[in-house]
């Protein structure tokens, strides 16, 4: 059984990608109005399977407006063998949610189902309500409905679906407890090139799978019959019948099992959300820091010209980033502003502004003076306004 890497069993999108793309944005307004239409008639259907008595007739009429509802064409390849009734076990691979459904107007087959719908309605979808609580009281279920019945119970091995592009999922050995002997059906479902929407894909529900298939004009089910498989070893017996569909649809086993699917869909799930979320905490993160280095400059720009109010340096140091530019600004006029009333920086205010008025007076005298000349100037003066403010003079 070849290793194959469990990621190549599934589509992780509805859609196929390239041109064809195209033709399916064409076809957006004809399937909505399909889909409206379709919804419609399930409604009556629904209905009619509540109010009237179930029988025979009823049952065919649902099973055939069931076709147009889902759009299901069911075909049977010629190539394959024989239809042969004495097997009453028929054993697929699992493609899509409604494989009992085509199954059934094939072969007139049931599948177990723990759905509780009316009886007629369940019948024309191929489905036939069982206690499904454990795998012992299901099997027992089985011999009884077939002893009682001139049905046949169509059962899936995989137990969930696959792209049916590479490989299948390991079978569960169970159903072939059941009886010896069973016949194989290979499934094989294609949809029209205008709409390349993928039967299914990785972690989506069967109402959206059911909605996709209301959306396309149809969907073509092809059965193939295989030779009827006996032994009385049900764990031997799975691997060959496993092989057998494998085979007949250019597939291969693989060693995956159906908890590997759950386990790899819970993986991509956790990677999507981790996706929508670092994008997010990292851009909360980068105007925090931004925050923190603007309010840093700020306090900066404070220490130099400490009668100039917090907003009015945050304003410029916006425009500028740049800490030097914005005392720069202050210091030539640029910036206009109101300084601090507060008993605690009124000196401070008036020798700011005498020592402002000087270097101005020095610049217009000289007209060589830099800034950094300037800025060493306010630091001498902010020094001096320290010292006598904390009467270090004599220390």
């Amino acid at each position: 059984m070849s290793q194959i890497d469990i990621q190549d069993l599934f589509d992780t999108s509805r859609f196929s990608s390239g041109w064809n793309r195209l033709s399916l944005i064409l076809y957006v307004p004809v399937g909505i109005i399909l889909v409206l239409v379709r919804l419609l008639v399930s409604l009556h259907l629904w209905f009619l399977a509540l109010l009237l008595p179930d029988c025979n007739i009823l049952r065919t009429y649902l099973h055939h407006c069931l076709s147009f509802v889902f759009g299901i064409i069911v075909k049977v390849d010629p190539e394959g063998e024989s239809r042969d009734k004495q097997s009453r076990i028929i054993i697929t691979n699992n493609v899509s949610v409604l494989d009992h459904f085509a199954l059934h107007r094939a072969m007139q087959t049931l599948t177990p189902t723990a759905w509780e719908i009316p009886n007629a309605l369940s019948h024309a979808l191929g489905l036939q309500e069982m206690n499904m609580s454990n795998t012992g009281t299901l099997i027992t279920n089985i011999r009884q409905f077939l002893s009682t019945t001139h049905c046949n119970i169509a059962l899936q091995p995989e137990f969930s679906t696959t792209n049916s592009r590479v490989a299948l999922l390991q079978f569960n050995s169970w159903p072939f407890i059941i009886e010896t002997s069973v016949q194989p059906v290979a499934i094989k479902v294609t949809r029209p090139a205008i709409t390349p929407v993928h039967i299914t894909s990785l972690a989506s529900t069967w109402w959206t799978d059911v909605f996709w298939f209301m959306f396309v004009p149809y969907t073509v089910f092809i059965l193939k019959y295989l030779k009827i498989k006996r032994n009385t070893d049900h764990k031997l017996l799975a691997r060959q019948v496993e092989y057998d569909i494998a085979n007949a649809l250019g597939l291969t086993p693989s060693s995956h099992t159906v908890s590997d699917k759950t386990e790899y869909e819970k993986r991509c799930i956790m990677e999507k959300g981790h996706t929508r979320i670092l994008p997010a905490r990292e851009s909360s993160n980068i105007q925090v820091f931004r925050n923190l280095q603007m309010q840093a400059m700020a306090r900066q720009v404070n220490e130099v010209l400490p009668f100039v109010p917090h907003n009015v340096i945050l304003r410029d140091l916006l425009k500028t980033r740049n800490v030097d530019v914005t005392i720069a600004n202050i210091l030539d006029g640029v910036v206009a502003y109101t300084p601090e009333p507060n008993s605690q920086t009124a000196t401070s205010v008036a020798s700011a502004s005498k020592t402002q008025t000087s270097v101005t007076k020095d610049n217009s005298c000289l007209g060589t003076s830099s800034f950094q000349e300037r800025k060493a100037q306010m630091i001498k003066e902010a020094r001096e306004r320290y010292i006598q403010k904390f009467g270090l003079n004599n220390c």
